[in-house]
């Protein structure tokens, strides 16, 4: 698991005189920075001398519990940052600790301004075997790329058949300010496993093989002489997509800055759980695998969507294909303590039927 968590830092003087940013952790008066959000002159630009100092005192905390972090920049909007904490078995809550040591105060609210980036966390997400397999790279050899073919075809499946659960996962009131504009996904749950992995799903379902896709890394022109070509990912990375492929994970980009991570990388968990035990039957029940993994992409393909998800289109495409549309937290949280849902998380030893109807009335009291 890596987790990029983007985050805003104010002077603590300046926050204590907005009862707005005190009260409700993000602005509900006044303009638009004057600057607005031009990513050059932010997300380029040189850390402010005491945001980094906070940034690398956070770091050092973070080492003493375990937790390596990759990177720390700024990020698009103003005033925005971001740290990459990688392989996390442990966190630290001590960023507003430093903070206010340096008279500094960190907004971790998805939604600070309207019209400018919100904040998220992004959680990097893969699922791989105690001898080295990942299911999510597409790897070299036939053995590994049917393994990479298969982990897909799992994985969708769990998103068509607990679409709702995976929504709930990333569902709160500050999260629904931000899901839908300024690369944050919409509300509306699907997969993007890349184009070309599209076209090779649609080449399976019609009776293809499944070695048939092609991971390969491919040189991007940049459009002038002045420039030699450079080296682009297997697939593009969708920032209108909640499920984006990314060489070798998913990251799912709608968990809310706010949240602790672990519980939408449980429904992950879970989901791909499901997705894994009904391909196992359909094989134990006399399917080879090729065909398992064809009636797996035929049942769920329509959770697959590589357009434009902030288009207008798109919630009328997704009406269409059956997707659920829980555009608000109470819509979503009514789905949460589904039979449907109590089921998978009783067999999965995750919850009980009433811990599962609780933690529904936590989210909603939230």
């Amino acid at each position: 698991l890596h987790d990029a968590l983007p985050i805003f830092v104010v002077d603590a003087e300046l926050y204590k005189k907005r009862p707005d940013l005190v009260n409700c952790g993000r602005t509900l008066i006044g303009q638009l920075p004057c600057r607005n959000q031009q990513a050059d002159l932010n997300y380029f630009g040189p850390i402010p001398f005491r945001v980094d100092q906070l940034l690398q005192r956070v770091q050092e905390e973070m080492l003493r519990v375990g937790c390596p972090m990759a990177v720390r920049h700024n990020e698009v909007a103003p005033g925005q940052h971001e740290m990459s904490p990688i392989f996390c078995t442990a966190s630290a809550s001590s960023d507003n600790k430093e903070a206010g040591k340096l008279g500094l105060r960190v907004l971790c609210r998805e939604k600070l301004i309207a019209g400018i980036n919100g904040s998220g966390k992004h959680c990097n997400w893969s699922v791989g075997t105690d001898t080295g397999l990942n299911f999510f790279y597409p790897g070299k050899t036939d053995d590994a790329r049917k393994l990479f073919v298969t982990g897909i075809a799992c994985l969708a499946y769990g998103l068509h058949r607990y679409n709702e659960m995976v929504r709930c996962a990333v569902a709160h009131a500050g999260n629904d300010h931000r899901l839908g504009a300024q690369e944050a996904p919409p509300a509306i749950i699907s997969l993007y496993p890349g184009t070309g992995f599209e076209a090779h799903v649609g080449s399976i379902v019609a009776g293809g093989d499944l070695l048939g896709y092609k991971a390969e890394k491919k040189l991007q022109s940049l459009g002038c002489s002045a420039s030699m070509p450079i080296e682009a990912n297997i697939e593009d990375r969708n920032r209108t997509a909640p499920f984006p492929f990314c060489g070798n994970r998913f990251e799912f980009r709608a968990v809310g800055s706010s949240q602790n991570c672990a519980f939408p990388v449980m429904v992950c968990n879970a989901i791909m759980a499901s997705g894994m035990e009904h391909m196992s039957q359909l094989i134990e029940g006399g399917l080879n695998h090729r065909d398992a993994v064809a009636k797996l992409f035929t049942d769920s393909k329509h959770v697959i969507f590589t357009g434009n998800g902030y288009s207008a289109e798109w919630p009328v495409e997704a009406a269409k294909r059956g997707l659920p549309n829980l555009n608000t937290t109470p819509k979503a949280i009514a789905t949460f303590a589904s039979q449907k849902n109590k089921d998978l998380f009783v067999k999965l030893g995750i919850y009980a039927e009433d811990e599962t109807d609780a933690r529904a009335e936590v989210m909603y009291e939230s």
